[in-house]
Parts: C-alpha cells; sequence; structure tokens
C-alpha cells in the first residue's frame, strides 16, 4: 500500500487544516505534512526522503479547501495529470460527537462509478486497497462510498463508515479533472 503525505498550500485556513486531519483519520498510511513556509520543491523533496510514495497537495480558495493534487514521488517528482475540484464538504467535526477514533489499516472502495479513471483517481487520494474485505475482518477499516450525485457534470459524493457501519471522515462532493501538466524539470515547483 503506498504511503500518501498530505500537505497544504501555503497559509492554509482552519478548516483546510480541519480537513487535512479529518482525510488522515480516514485514509490509511497516511500522514500530515506541516508546510511551513517551505516552498513546495522542498516540501515535496521532504516527503520523498521520508519514503512517501503519493504527495497530495490541498488548496485553498476563500478558506475552503478547493482544489487538490497529487504528486508521484517515486523516483523523478511528477505531478499527475488529474486533481479533483473539491464542490461541498462537511466535516466530521459538524456531525458527530468528538470521539476518538482509531486509524483504519486497510479501506476499501464501493462504488457506482462506471469512469475507471475516476475510480483510480480515488484509489490514490483515500489510499484504496484491492484486497478482498473477507481477508481483513478482524482489522480497522473504512469502507469508502462513491456515487454520482450529477452524472453529465461529473460530480462525485464520497462518504466513510467504519467496520460498525457509523459514519466517520468527511463527506465530499467532488469532480475529477484532468489537467496539463507542464515538465516539472522545467519549472522549479515554486507556483503557489
Amino acid at each position: 500500500m503506498s504511503k500518501i503525505g498530505f500537505t497544504t498550500s501555503r497559509s492554509p485556513t482552519n478548516k483546510t487544516r480541519t480537513f487535512i486531519h479529518d482525510m488522515v483519520s480516514v485514509v490509511p498510511n497516511s500522514s500530515r505534512i506541516p508546510r511551513g513556509s517551505a516552498n513546495e520543491f522542498f516540501c515535496l523533496n521532504s516527503m520523498k526522503n521520508q519514503g512517501y510514495e503519493t504527495a497530495v497537495i490541498i488548496n485553498s480558495v476563500k478558506g475552503n479547501p478547493n482544489f487538490v493534487r497529487f504528486f508521484s514521488l517515486i523516483g523523478e517528482i511528477e505531478e499527475l495529470s488529474y486533481a479533483i475540484k473539491i464542490r461541498g464538504l462537511t466535516l466530521s467535526r459538524d456531525y458527530q460527537e468528538k470521539r476518538r477514533r482509531r486509524k483504519p489499516a486497510i479501506s476499501i472502495l464501493i462504488s457506482t462509478l462506471e469512469n475507471p479513471i475516476e475510480e483510480d483517481v480515488l484509489r490514490k487520494f483515500l489510499g484504496i486497497s484491492n484486497e478482498s474485505i473477507e481477508k481483513f475482518r478482524d482489522k480497522e477499516y473504512v469502507t469508502v462510498y462513491a456515487d454520482y450525485l450529477d452524472k453529465d457534470e461529473g460530480i462525485i459524493y464520497i462518504e466513510f463508515l467504519d467496520k460498525n457501519n457509523k459514519q466517520t471522515g468527511p463527506r465530499i462532493k467532488l469532480r475529477i479533472v484532468k489537467r496539463n501538466v507542464l515538465d516539472n524539470k522545467d519549472e522549479n515547483l515554486d507556483g503557489d
């Protein structure tokens, strides 16, 4: 399973920080990487040196998490050619009591999406395993449900349930977008 590092653009808002905490609580083998005032290139190199294979950078617009970019940290650092546009978000603090959750060891995806590219993006973002649920019944796990809210617009709704079928983590409305990514060797990745 890929080790995933979640970080923010510079000067994140409290809502973006809380969103990252929510994500790390439900994404197996993931950690929050404080960025501070480091530039993007330094932050990505630091994650690579710590053994992370995927970096997820969450950008904010008007105080809200808005745009999620992915980087492969295997070999050369490379920005992947898709991103997630967050269209709506409910943080776990907004709907559930404060309780200590155990981080899942694994997550599975139950999806009605008919697009294998969208499912692959969600697998990278959410650390989804290809294992069968039968192999980890005794472990802590989270089930990720993905369904279209508006298939024509490509709006997807994501929610997380723990092994007791209780809601956990954030509820997210998102859209997966294709991007034209410049060759990272020609730019210094400092375009925040």
